[in-house]
């Protein structure tokens, strides 16, 4: 019965008219990873920095979502510029996704203390969605064959004004609405699937004194056509300068009132709460990891997701440093 349930999922995913579920991948830990949903973000530590993320969502469903990207970033030389490059990869069911961002940002400082950076990436997205082997639920035939992969580029923008006490920014990740095809190619005829656009919005500040206990609340909204929005509120504590315990609520649940209806917010669950570590292993190697529990309906056939993160200082470009509160390094 779950490979069945998984198995109406993804066919209603990739339906083309009707689609009422968000297609880029969702990371509890947004703030340890902002390149993935906003280029403007790349280099904001002033420093080369690798990041590892890794997600394992709603453990108990065959088929599931696994997903996860690896970044590099940092600053150029004159310090107004900064680059950012991101592998990702997704797999759900029997589609096998991988995808290369190229990212590049250029900062203007408004004040002393804050900056303003506008960012543009380029991407490219690759799905492949192998069908050789059928899809069957329990006691049921196959339901489709076939093998379909298609090369999806696309570019993005979006901006992020940042001091050492707050953040805000907006971007775009994906701005061409592609079309994919049976066949290898865009735009042809016999469409099974688009790739919509997708909005996101981030926002955080610090409050504490600067060596001490320090409380971060910070909030991402993700929206698309066709898709209910996506909200994480949530609460961050920063101890010692080496720990981050947080736990965030997300909005935007089950859709689908049990009576069939598209409801959006009206009697619509929450999607899951969160409780989310990090820690400093050394000055330069973090650490961190998330679990969700489903509100939705989901929780009856999954027992939650994971997220694993790992994250990599290389050390300054030069002696000037400007660091964002979304990390909880302050020295």
């Amino acid at each position: 019965m779950k490979k069945l349930y998984l198995t109406l999922f993804l066919l209603a995913l990739i339906s083309g008219t009707d689609l009422y579920a968000q297609q880029d991948m969702t990371f509890s830990m947004y703030n340890f990873t902002p390149l993935f949903s906003n280029p403007a973000t790349a280099g904001y530590q002033d420093k080369q920095w690798l990041s590892a993320i890794f997600r394992y969502q709603w453990v108990g469903l065959e088929g599931a979502p696994l997903s996860g990207n690896f970044a590099y970033q940092t600053p150029l030389k004159n310090n107004n510029m900064a680059v950012g490059a991101m592998i990702k990869y997704d797999k759900i069911g029997l589609m096998n996704n991988v995808g290369l961002d190229l990212n590049y940002a250029y900062r203007i400082k408004l004040n002393k203390e804050t900056r303003l950076s506008l960012g543009l990436r380029g991407s490219l997205f690759m799905i492949n969605d192998d069908r050789t082997s059928g899809i069957s639920g329990s006691g049921s035939q196959d339901l489709t064959k076939y093998t379909n992969t298609a090369y999806l580029p696309n570019f993005g923008a979006g901006f992020y004004i940042f001091s050492k006490r707050f953040y805000i920014g907006a971007s775009a990740p994906h701005l061409l609405n592609l079309k994919i095809s049976n066949g290898n190619g865009l735009d042809t005829a016999s469409i099974f699937a688009k790739e919509y656009n997708h909005y996101f919005a981030s926002a955080g500040y610090v409050f504490g004194k600067e060596k001490g206990f320090k409380f971060k609340p910070t909030m991402m909204f993700k929206v698309a056509q066709n898709a209910s929005p996506n909200v994480d509120l949530s609460a961050n504590f920063l101890i010692q300068e080496r720990f981050w315990i947080g736990a965030a609520y997300r909005i935007g649940g089950d859709v689908i009132t049990e009576k069939g209806k598209y409801a959006e917010f009206s009697g619509m669950r929450g999607e899951s709460v969160i409780a989310m570590f990090k820690m400093l292993v050394t000055d330069r190697l973090e650490i961190g990891y998330a679990y969700d529990y489903p509100l939705s309906r989901i929780n009856t056939v999954s027992s939650g997701s994971h997220e694993l993160y790992l994250g990599y200082d290389l050390g300054k470009l030069k002696t000037e440093r400007f660091i964002s509160p979304r990390y909880i390094n302050y020295f």
